[in-house]
C-alpha cells in the first residue's frame, strides 16, 4: 500500500502492444527485440500478450536508428546489457538512499507512501539530464585519450586490442570478515574501497569495475597505474575500517568490451593478486621494466600460476625511501 502513490507517478502507460507488434512497427526482428529485453534484465513476455506501451515502442525505434546507422546487433546487445546492469545498480542505490532519507520513526503506510511519491515526482525527471551530462563528459574524456594508430587509419578498421597495464586490488581476508560482521558492515567495506580507489585514480588510470572484495584498474601507461596502486595500499593501511590490500599488476594486449577488459594481462593480474602478501604490490617483469626509476623494485621469486606453463618471475614494488 505504501508504494501505490509511487507506482502512480512512475507507472508505465497502458500496455496495448505485443512484442510482435513492436517488431512490426519498428522493422526490427522479434528475436532481436527479445534479446534486448533479456539484456536489460527483464523477463521475456509472451509474444501474443499486450505487455508494452508507447514508451517501449519509442525506445525500440531509437534502437532502430542505431541499426540503420550500421551498428551491429551484437554490439547493440552488449551495450544494452551494460546499460541494464548499471541502471539496475543505480536504481538499487537510489532506492536505498531514498529509503534511508525518507523513513522516519512512527510513520504509517500512508505517510510513507505520500512522502515517497513526492520524492519520485521531483527527483525522477532530474535523472535523465543528469545521466546525459555524465555520459557526455565521459565520452569527451575518452575521446581525448583514445589513440588511433597509423595502421588503423590506413586499413580503415579499428583494432580493439590495446596495450594496457591492469591491476587487481583486493581486501585481504574479506571472505573471513563476512563471518564476523553484519551484511551491512560488509557492504560498507566494499563501498569504502570503491570510494577510496576513485580518490586515488585519474586519467590515464581508470577504475573499471568492483568485484566483491576487489577492484580492477586499467591504464594505457604503466607508471601512473603503479603509482596509483601504491597510494591505494597506503591509504587502506591508514584506515581503521578496511583490511589490508594486496595488488597484482600485469601488462600486455587486452580487448575492451562493454566497459570491461578481457585478455592475458587482466587474467594475470588477478592470479598474481591471489599470491601477493598483505599491503604489497606484485608485478610482472614487463611492468618492472616499463617503470624502472619511479619505484623501488625487489625480486619476489618465480611463481607458478594457473594457466601459465612456466614459473613466472615476479617483482615487488615499493615507494623509494622518503617518498609518499
Amino acid at each position: 500500500m505504501a508504494l501505490l502513490p509511487v507506482e502512480r507517478i512512475l507507472a508505465r502507460g497502458d500496455a496495448t502492444l505485443t512484442s510482435a507488434e513492436v517488431a512490426e512497427q519498428t522493422g526490427l526482428e522479434l528475436d532481436f527485440l527479445v534479446r534486448l529485453w533479456r539484456a536489460l534484465g527483464f523477463a521475456e513476455a509472451d509474444p501474443t500478450e499486450p505487455a508494452f506501451d508507447d514508451s517501449d515502442l519509442a525506445a525500440a525505434r531509437i534502437v532502430g536508428q542505431f541499426v540503420a546507422g550500421g551498428i551491429s546487433s551484437e554490439a547493440i546487445v552488449g551495450i544494452t546489457r551494460l546499460i541494464g546492469h548499471d541502471m539496475s545498480r543505480l536504481a538499487e542505490a537510489l532506492r536505498s538512499v531514498v529509503g534511508e532519507t525518507l523513513l522516519e520513526p512512527g510513520d504509517n503506510e500512508l505517510t510513507v507512501g505520500l512522502r515517497y511519491a513526492r520524492a519520485a515526482e521531483v527527483l525522477a525527471p532530474l535523472l535523465t539530464p543528469l545521466l546525459s551530462y555524465v555520459l557526455t563528459v565521459h565520452l569527451r574524456e575518452q575521446l581525448k585519450t583514445d589513440v588511433i594508430s597509423q595502421a588503423e587509419l590506413s586499413s580503415g578498421r579499428f583494432d580493439l586490442a590495446r596495450d594496457i597495464t591492469a591491476a587487481f586490488a583486493d581486501l585481504v581476508g574479506f571472505t573471513k570478515l563476512g563471518e564476523s560482521v553484519t551484511p551491512s558492515e560488509l557492504g560498507a567495506a566494499g563501498t569504502e574501497l570503491i570510494e577510496l580507489t576513485a580518490e586515488m585514480v585519474s586519467p590515464p588510470v581508470k577504475l573499471v569495475k568492483s568485484v566483491g572484495d576487489g577492484v580492477l584498474l586499467v591504464s594505457t601507461e604503466p607508471e601512473p597505474l603503479v603509482d596509483a596502486v601504491l597510494r591505494l595500499v597506503d591509504a587502506a593501511d591508514a584506515t581503521d575500517s578496511l583490511p589490508s590490500l594486496r595488488v597484482g599488476v600485469a601488462a600486455g594486449e587486452a580487448i575492451p568490451q562493454a566497459g570491461d577488459w578481457f585478455g592475458r594481462p587482466v587474467n594475470l593480474a588477478s592470479r598474481i593478486t591471489g599470491i601477493a602478501r598483505p599491503s604489497s604490490v606484485l608485478a610482472t617483469k614487463e611492468v618492472r621494466d616499463a617503470v624502472p626509476e619511479a619505484v623501488a623494485w625487489s625480486a619476489a621469486g618465480a611463481h607458478r600460476l594457473k594457466g601459465v606453463r612456466k614459473a613466472l618471475p615476479l617483482y615487488r614494488a615499493r615507494r623509494k625511501m622518503g617518498e609518499r
